[in-house]
């Protein structure tokens, strides 16, 4: 083994080494060739289970396809240990294993190819040599004559020696390392910007219409308000690789790069300059990007104590992902204000559908956000026609609880501290110096800033299911809050033009998600104690008609909209190939949508409109 002064590893090796190649894109099909020295006569191999970021078994192992070992010029006899784990004996020297990889999952979680480009990620692709974790690892990537002419490499994997268009040898620091570089080869757009002199690259592959212009300047902007927060941006690089498909969305953190897949309507596409308004699916994306940033503090270096020192073939519980995911949604949205990006108008719409979101689930009354985070793997990643109604999300009401806490921390302190603060303490305590949170971590941090206790905020809002003082933390921020019933189907809260105006009037509604299947109402999942779960309807029902007339996915709303209050009307619905009968007695809609506004600051004690500029970053 050889090094250079960088810790570089350079020729031969007998460390682990991998060879990527692509002869069978059409067959979705991912070859690797995996190189080592065996020390002893019995090796172990193992692949992981999860992805770090994802909180769900995935068994990734499932997607290898056939496996071939030599070692010394003899096939050392394989012995499959579990699902994801193999057994060498009979090594001697180097060791080859040949596998291949069936590469058909489009997310940002796994592993894809076909004619038009290769993506993957570490978990789903590179065996774990028990034993070797610690010690760098090479990584050798072919260019393809099936890959599309110009398809280039795009990763922030340390290159060793690659050729004009990425492909070549790269070198992973240890296998934790290796895990946490997705690897995008295709047809790629690009532009580049920097943030504290620091390299920010965005690659897109998929087609689109992206003005990257605006693009970069709105990250630059968003990017930077993150990185002053913390007051240090611990990256030698940074790239958002982006998937642009007709239909999709979401995003997977890594310690210089997050892996995003969205709309191409949602990319931003060349106005006149008179029309810089951000739209919804913009604003949308930049939220996304804004999200998986921040984890480069929260979460890929400020982390769990547990997460720190996972194991990858099996769950690892947490309470803590309310404050990771939770408080990182706070912030994404934020960054957006702060950063001048949008107005703060744009950015109350965005706090109305949270509220909205988390107000339509009667699951925060079963389910605090530290028992949705530790039950993730079990219950937020694998959500039923009951999810409603049993679970909250610790990203949407993780959101709300911190800006309580950010508000509960401003008026404590009379404005002398934010949430702002205790992520630079968490930051310096825990991120900087790589040590992980314990549990109550979080909390400890947030009562040594104030110097008083909080007990009573997290075992309301963290640890319990109490209602939280929405209009009090609101108002607190010079925020008009109210409830009122939904409009139409796709009523999730606005920003009133005239917030006394009186809302809308509440009409009858079937309380149930519903879908069109073949001409029928088909029932996704039934709010508690709503009209379709009294009359004894259920998940997967059909409803075919309404007093005798016909109804389907799409005017079945406006059929019981129609209704009186109190009024029973007879449905008909197939339940499996069954024809039955249910009474419906018509209730009225829930006030669940949110409407926020700003009040005016002619109005608000010069406390509170100073909090409100501090906390959307107007400080001039």
């Amino acid at each position: 083994m050889r090094k250079n002064h960088s810790g570089i590893i350079t020729g031969e090796t007998d460390l682990p080494a991998y060879r990527i190649s692509f002869p069978n894109l059409h067959s979705r099909l991912i070859d690797v060739e995996m190189r080592f020295h065996a020390s002893e006569p019995q090796v172990i191999l193992n692949l992981p289970a999860w992805i770090p970021g994802s909180y769900m078994i995935r068994d990734f192992a499932r997607n290898i396809v056939s496996m071939q070992v030599t070692s010394g010029g003899n096939a050392p006899h394989v012995t499959k240990l579990d699902k994801q784990s193999w057994r060498l004996d009979g090594c001697s020297g180097e060791v080859s294993v040949h596998y291949q990889v069936y590469a058909n999952d489009l997310s940002v979680r796994s592993a894809h190819v076909d004619s038009t480009h290769a993506y993957f990620n570490g978990t789903s692709l590179f065996l774990r040599l028990e034993g070797g974790e610690h010690e760098p690892h090479l990584v050798t990537i072919e260019p393809s004559e099936q890959l599309p002419a110009g398809a280039k490499v795009a990763t922030t994997m340390p290159p060793v020696r690659t050729g004009e268009r990425g492909f070549g040898d790269y070198n992973a620091h240890n296998y934790e390392s290796l895990i946490d570089y997705p690897v995008e080869i295709a047809q790629l757009d690009e532009c580049t910007f920097n943030v504290h002199e620091i390299e920010h690259r965005v690659a897109i592959y998929g087609q689109h219409a992206c003005d990257f212009d605006r693009l970069s300047a709105d990250l630059e902007q968003i990017c930077s308000v993150h990185a002053e927060l913390f007051g240090e941006l611990p990256i030698e690089r940074y790239l958002f690789l982006v998937t642009a498909v007709g239909d999709g969305y979401g995003g997977l953190e890594h310690r210089d790069s997050t892996s995003l897949i969205c709309s191409r309507k949602e990319l931003p596409v060349k106005l006149p300059a008179s029309d810089s308004k951000v739209s919804k699916e913009y604003r949308r994306f930049l939220g996304l990007c804004s999200h998986e940033y921040f984890h480069l503090w929260n979460v890929k270096r400020i982390r769990p104590e547990v997460l720190k020192r996972a194991r990858l073939d099996q769950e690892v519980h947490t309470s803590l992902l309310w404050a990771f995911e939770g408080i990182t949604s706070y912030y994404d949205d934020l960054a957006l204000v702060r950063s001048g990006v949008i107005e703060p108008d744009a950015y109350l719409e965005q706090l109305c559908e949270i509220v909205t979101r988390v107000m339509r689930g009667r699951g925060r009354f079963r389910q605090s956000v530290a028992e949705s985070s530790f039950d993730a793997w079990t219950r937020f990643y694998k959500q039923d026609e009951n999810a409603p109604n049993a679970i909250v999300s610790y990203y949407a009401k993780g959101a709300l609880v911190a800006l309580g806490l950010d508000v509960t921390l401003r008026t404590l302190s009379n404005d002398r501290l934010s949430l702002d603060d205790l992520m630079r303490k968490l930051w310096r305590e825990y991120g900087h110096p790589d040590i992980g949170v314990p549990e109550n971590g979080v909390e400890e941090a947030a009562e040594e800033s104030l110097g008083q206790s909080l007990q009573g905020f997290f075992q309301r809002y963290v640890h319990g299911t109490h209602e939280m003082p929405l209009e009090q933390w609101f108002g607190a921020l010079g925020i008009g809050y109210r409830l009122r019933p939904a409009g139409n189907l796709k009523d999730m809260g606005k920003v009133p033009d005239h917030p006394a105006e009186d809302p809308p009037v509440a009409a009858p509604v079937l309380g149930a998600r519903v879908v069109d299947n073949k001409g029928a109402a088909e029932l996704v999942s039934l709010f508690e104690a709503s009209a379709a779960q009294q009359a004894g309807l259920a998940a997967g029902d059909r409803i075919i008609a309404v007093d005798g007339l016909q109804v389907d996915g799409q005017n079945i709303h406006d059929a019981i909209a129609r209704l009186s209050p109190g009024h029973e009307v007879r449905l008909h619905a197939f339940r499996r190939d069954e024809l039955m009968e249910f009474t419906l007695r018509a209730q009225l809609a829930e006030a669940d949508t949110c409407d926020l506004w700003l009040l005016d600051a002619s109005g608000l004690e010069e406390s509170v409109a100073a909090r409100r500029d501090s906390w959307l970053g107007h400080h001039g």
